[in-house]
């Protein structure tokens, strides 16, 4: 049996990632062998079932490993490059679209949140601030797996009180989850991106219109800056 290191790391895929290419370099899987079932590899690897699979998605999404429905995982490569690597290329890959879905959001979502620091009830403003809430009581991979970022935005589009705007804002938010975009991101910086909805959720329930405005404007542009930046970091997030 190859040698699988129990795996401690905020970033639990990318050292998956790193094992698995460590396992190829030195002979233990070799081009079209089979990985074993998620049960065993979780064992060895003692992860949780979404982490094995946000790694095995990175490595899918570049060709290096293909999914069979009900047949498993098979080696398409000789060589795994780095995580990091692995994260940048995808990050290129996707920026023009980023940019993109991200100029679309903000038109739509500043209108949605002047809207919903006006209109927004009870109800909406708690749903709001549950997201923030709930972070402090959980570990940094829940965070990624329950996906408070696309509850929080889908939550300003509904207390927008515009049917129109909350499909709209729900559509765009659907198109970056199709991009995986949070995969990209360590546990470290997709939890800054859940505290930059802060002021956001502050000025909507100050019910400040303008408020909830300008700090929409602010989050947009703090991404598309990142992205702009990044320079082999990975921009942070959806």
């Amino acid at each position: 049996m190859p040698p699988y290191a129990p795996i401690r790391s905020l970033r639990l895929s990318e050292h998956i990632i790193a094992q698995i290419a460590k396992l190829v370099e030195d002979g233990h899987l070799r081009v079209n062998d089979r990985f074993p079932s998620e049960r065993a590899l979780q064992q060895h690897w003692q992860v949780s079932r979404p982490v094995l699979r946000e790694a095995f998605r990175a490595l899918e999404v570049q060709g290096l490993v293909e999914s069979r429905p009900g047949g498993g995982r098979y080696l398409r490569a000789d060589r795994i490059p780095d995580p990091a690597r692995l994260r940048r290329s995808r990050l290129q890959a996707s920026r023009a679209e980023l940019l993109q879905i991200w100029d679309a959001r903000e038109a739509v979502e500043t209108k949605a949140a002047e809207l919903a620091a006006l209109r927004a009830t009870p109800a909406q403003i708690e749903a709001l601030g549950r997201p923030l809430r709930l972070i402090e009581t959980l570990a940094p991979e829940d965070w990624r797996e329950l996906d408070f970022n696309r509850d929080f935005h889908l939550v300003i589009g509904q207390a927008s009180g515009n049917p129109l705007i909350e499909e709209m804002v729900a559509a765009l938010v659907a198109r970056v989850r199709a991009m995986s975009v949070r995969d990209l991101l360590d546990a470290a910086e997709w939890a800054r991106l859940q505290y930059a909805h802060q002021p956001i959720y502050d000025a909507i329930a100050a019910r400040d219109p303008a408020a909830a405005r300008q700090a929409i404007v602010q989050h947009y542009e703090n991404l598309r800056r990142s992205v702009r930046d990044a320079d082999g970091k990975v921009a942070p997030g959806e």
